[in-house]
């Protein structure tokens, strides 16, 4: 009983917060069965993608796939770009991988809390919309992903070359103009 009531608010957020992009429901709802996919084409490709001797990070917006991390060979990093475009859906791949070893725990958290630091200061500013952005941070490296003017990407960027601890920012935007 109490699980009905939980499920119509988040039907209702969910509605209201699609009206804040530019992005369809649609195109949101792919983008969340996307990313799963391409990582299942990833790990079938080849054993050592699916090992702990790799770690890869898909992150899809808009069709766009952002594979991040790392794997131990370079014929790795491209076999894992080769998977995740034959997934049908996906327009194209920013491969991001770096070649060597998995990123330890200390390293992860550290970029957790970079793009918490990161989104936290984007809802803070009106010029930057943070609804429209995905921030992802591997390495203390921080990709933008998002669908959204020029200007507001130089925005997101100015305010993502202010937060501390950045080592580069690398901006995968799709532009409205």
């Amino acid at each position: 009983m109490t699980r009905t009531p939980l499920i119509l608010v988040t039907l209702a957020l969910s509605l209201i917060l699609a009206g804040c992009g530019n992005r369809s429901i649609g195109n949101k709802i792919d983008d969340q069965f996307l990313g799963p996919d391409v990582s299942n084409s990833i790990s079938r490709a080849h054993a050592d993608l699916a090992s702990p001797t790799s770690r890869i990070v898909v992150t899809s917006y808009n069709g766009v796939i952002l594979l991040a991390g790392q794997t131990p060979r370079a014929e790795l990093k491209d076999l894992a770009a080769q998977a995740a475009q034959r997934v049908r859906g996906v327009s194209k791949v920013h491969n991001e991988l770096q070649v060597g070893r998995p990123t330890s725990l200390l390293v992860r958290s550290n970029d957790s809390l970079l793009t918490s630091r990161i989104k936290t200061q984007m809802l803070a500013d009106s010029n930057v919309p943070s609804t429209r952005i995905k921030v992802v941070t591997e390495n203390g490296i921080v990709y933008l992903l998002g669908l959204i003017t020029r200007a507001e990407a130089n925005n997101a960027t100015a305010l993502v070359q202010s937060v501390s601890g950045v080592q580069k920012i690398v901006r995968l935007f799709q532009y409205t103009n």
